[in-house]
């Protein structure tokens, strides 16, 4: 608790000390590939990057700070009508009594430094509390036989997964509807030097990428396995596809499945131990999301948390990676280990 009230503190004095700052301007002309975005979302027509084309990013960075439409002329930003109809169609940016004003949060330079400089030493006063519940769940997974998929295990069904269940963060549902997508969609004003790492979900079927991922199975092979899963038809008998996910390891000879098959919510160790971890690390982070979205004019506290999670997400597993509590497997690193070994980063997750 003494780590957690010293974080807190921190963060409030840096707060203060931002608000005497001006926002700085250094993202005009910045193209929005230089940028870190991040779409924690679903939707049903149009993704939310879909309405970022012709020169919309522009458009965007200019409205940050709100103005009239005759601002882009003075910024020599060429735009026609149905540009900013987009936009506002796509619920990125709003208009009202004659002002323009982005609703998508855009964090130039300084926001972006200063937010990793925050999520950084939440990562730093929450691990000590965290690491020997970590250190348990490991040596769970490994009483299972799990051994292989401790990495994905971690990041993707812990970090990436059972965080947002129950309630401890915020789900895509219960976020804020933009019409045709609903949940948050973010920049940050630079990539961390760290390659980029997620999790790809088929259903309970789950799969950890990294962008040096090489080779993978078919979404429609991995799509045809969740489904399989789902219906509880297993063993996999149609005999195509089963040569297809034994190619990749994913089921034995008899169709049975070779990937860790864990079932949340049903109170064993694994269970007991992910809802400690991942309690401990949203009771702070809620506790934060306050004054992390009145300092960086967020709309919500829920879309305050998601985006500051994603940040001490990548923290945390920098932490875990370098006390070698885990090794990033070698498929992630873009290594030619043959296809069997896409069952490393694979596994499936069931409920009752």
């Amino acid at each position: 608790m003494k780590n957690v009230i010293a974080f807190i503190i921190t963060i409030a004095i840096a707060i203060t000390a931002y608000s005497q700052q001006t926002s700085s301007t250094d993202i005009l002309g910045r193209p929005y590939e230089d940028f870190s975005t991040t779409a924690f979302c679903s939707y049903n027509s149009f993704h939310p990057s879909q309405y970022i084309t012709d020169n919309n990013w522009d458009i965007l960075c200019a409205f940050r700070t709100p103005g009239a439409v005759s601002k882009l002329d003075s910024l020599n930003i060429p735009y026609n009508e149905s540009q900013l109809r987009l936009l506002m169609v796509g619920d990125l940016m709003s208009f009202s009594n004659g002002i323009i004003k982005t609703k998508m949060p855009i964090f130039d330079k300084l926001q972006t430094a200063d937010i990793r400089t925050e999520s950084k030493a939440f990562a730093d006063s929450i691990f000590p509390t965290i690491k020997p519940k970590i250190k348990k769940l490991i040596s769970a997974f490994n009483a299972q036989g799990y051994n292989a998929q401790i990495y994905s295990l971690i990041f993707s069904y812990l970090l990436d997964g059972y965080i947002w269940d129950d309630g401890k963060l915020p789900t895509i549902d219960q976020m804020e509807s933009h019409g045709t997508w609903s949940g948050a969609y973010w920049a940050m004003y630079e990539k961390r030097l760290e390659e980029r790492i997620g999790t790809n979900g088929y259903g309970p079927l789950k799969v950890n990428w990294t962008d040096e991922l090489g080779y993978c199975p078919s979404d429609q092979t991995l799509i045809d396995f969740a489904l399989l899963i789902m219906e509880g038809k297993l063993p996999v008998v149609d005999v195509e596809l089963k040569n297809k996910l034994l190619k990749w390891n994913l089921v034995d000879s008899k169709g049975q499945p070779t990937i860790p098959m864990i079932k949340s919510g049903n109170q064993d160790e694994i269970d007991v131990l992910c809802n400690e971890i991942a309690s401990n690390i949203s009771s702070v982070i809620k506790s934060h999301s306050s004054l992390f979205a009145s300092k960086y004019d967020i709309a919500t506290q829920q879309e305050a948390q998601v985006i500051f999670y994603h940040e001490v997400m990548w923290d945390l597993l920098a932490l875990l990676e370098s006390n070698g509590l885990i090794e990033k497997p070698a498929i992630l690193k873009g290594e030619e280990v043959g296809a069997e070994h896409f069952s490393d980063i694979s596994f499936i997750v069931l409920t009752d």
